[in-house]
């Protein structure tokens, strides 16, 4: 997904188009694997020292709300962000070796998730999980 993908998806969302989004989406660009707030924070620090955190977190959130950046968990629990080609709900395949995700469709788990309903008697309003293993090429 280049940069101008990325901006159209933003204005479509209703999201305004500014340096600092901009060099936030350029750090997850760049990264290709998710990264930690702190390491997108120092990422564009790098090409933009005027940029604070809490600038690099609002912009987080608002990608976010917007589906354009997804929250996942990274190795010891902590949170990551990414980019997501994928539009609408989906689930990550993240690779614990060399920090790959792939993208997976909510129809890839909606069996297991009506089985749950079936098995459980419960109702599922929203499901959010990442599966972590080694990819392909990590194997």
């Amino acid at each position: 997904m280049g940069s101008a993908a990325v901006r159209d998806r933003m204005l479509a969302a209703g999201q305004r188009i500014t340096r600092q989004r901009d060099e936030v989406v350029d750090a997850l660009e760049r990264a290709r694997r998710p990264l930690a707030a702190r390491e997108i924070c120092d990422a564009v620090a790098e090409s933009n020292p005027d940029v604070g955190r809490a600038t690099v977190f609002r912009t987080l959130h608002a990608l976010a709300a917007a589906g354009i950046v997804q929250r996942v968990t990274l190795a010891g629990g902590r949170p990551g962000y990414l980019l997501c080609e994928a539009e609408g709900h989906h689930h990550h395949l993240v690779c614990t070796s060399c920090g790959r995700t792939i993208d997976l469709p909510e129809s890839a788990v909606t069996p297991f998730l009506t089985g749950v309903e079936e098995a459980h008697g419960f109702t599922v309003d929203h499901s959010s999980f990442d599966v972590h293993g080694r990819c392909a090429s990590c194997r």
